[in-house]
């Protein structure tokens, strides 16, 4: 094993539908502890990472009646308590209703119902030759002729605004929820965690260790507190971020093991969304997780998939998911008036880069897929 490799340690765990992955900077450990000490230290971590996250399932889960989510979507037009977590992550997705044009809304549980997004997403039904649709131009694709092209009358997806939150004197959380609206908070909820976990590990737990998370493409970098003062002794840890390869019709990456580029990143975090791989067969045709608000279906564009460097994971996995939905051409003019750093892939397989994401990227930048 290298001496960088020695410095790195790794978790894998399952949860939320996803892969997790975090990796750990264990450098200041090399010294002072034995192998065998490092890696009580690391099941030790792993557990209460594992804790964590199945307390977050049960807050977040829609596959689940018993969950918090789905309690609160059971009781509409009333007030319902709610944990500290559920109304932290549903006060950040209200607030991003308006930064993104009302696109990337948390009120779209029934149009993934409609779309046969019931379950969790490894039993739903694949087909062995899917097709991504190729597009030529940009959000206009939206309002191509086809099914369910008309804009929903009176469409509850409109209506976030009408979700009221109050935090009582007590400490009592409550959240009004109108009637006929389902809240998903899924999309927010993997970056949430993401930042929770790699705040936990590298700022509150004793050990402050430099980590990376990856929720399922959902990454966080935790920086010890010590290393992110302005006159720090230690320079934070740079970390190598690849962003992979598209899936293909298989399910699997597309040949060429090559990534499409590797960015160096000392904190903040990265996320990748897109219509590539959670998709499934549904009613004689192709569907896919990210829905048009509009219309209640899968948004049509082409942007296969976008990743979007931000502050913190949330913010990344949402704006992400509003390059997609808005289409090459406004989401290429957007991020580069408002200087963030993105790589679109569109339908045609080409790699599209914002101007504030060339100084993160390490050279050679890009591969050809």
């Amino acid at each position: 094993m290298s001496k960088d490799m020695k410095k790195l340690a790794t978790l894998k765990l399952a949860a939320m539908g996803c892969h997790i992955q975090i990796t750990l900077n264990i450098a200041k450990w090399g010294t002072p502890y034995s192998q065998a000490v490092i890696d009580q230290k690391i099941d030790l971590l792993t557990i209460e990472a594992q804790q964590r996250l199945a307390r977050w399932e049960h807050i977040f889960s829609r596959f689940d009646e018993t969950s918090e989510l789905m309690i609160l979507n059971n009781h509409t037009d009333q007030w319902t308590e709610v944990s500290a977590e559920l109304f932290e992550v549903l006060g950040r997705a209200i607030y991003f209703v308006a930064k993104t044009q009302g696109l990337i809304t948390p009120t779209l549980l029934k149009p993934l119902w409609a779309a046969g997004y019931k379950q969790s997403f490894e039993t739903l039904p694949k087909m062995s030759t899917p097709s991504v649709p190729v597009m030529t131009s940009s959000a206009a694709v939206n309002r191509i002729p086809c099914l369910q092209d008309t804009p929903i009358t009176n469409n509850p997806n409109h209506k976030v605004h009408d979700i009221q939150c109050r935090r009582l004197a007590n400490g009592q959380h409550q959240v009004y929820l109108p009637a006929g609206m389902a809240l998903d908070l899924n999309g927010y909820v993997k970056g949430w965690c993401a930042m929770q976990l790699a705040d936990y590990i590298s700022r509150s737990h004793d050990w402050q260790l430099p980590c990376l998370v990856d929720m399922g493409g959902d990454m966080a970098i935790g920086v010890p507190i010590n290393q992110a003062l302005d006159n720090a002794i230690d320079n934070p840890v740079a970390w190598g971020v690849a962003i992979a390869k598209p899936y293909g019709a298989d399910g699997e990456h597309m040949q060429n093991d090559q990534d499409v580029a590797i960015l160096s990143l000392k904190s903040g975090a990265v996320a990748t969304s897109g219509q590539d791989y959670r998709r499934w067969w549904h009613e004689g045709r192709w569907q896919h997780h990210l829905i048009h608000p509009h219309y209640s279906r899968p948004a049509i564009s082409d942007v296969l998939t976008a990743t979007v460097v931000a502050a913190d994971t949330v913010t990344a996995e949402v704006y992400a998911k509003y390059c997609v939905l808005l289409g090459v051409t406004e989401a290429m003019v957007w991020l580069n008036k408002h200087h963030i750093a993105a790589l679109l892939i569109d339908t045609n397989n080409q790699v599209l880069l914002s101007t504030a994401i060339e100084p993160k990227l390490i050279k050679p930048s890009l591969a050809v897929i």
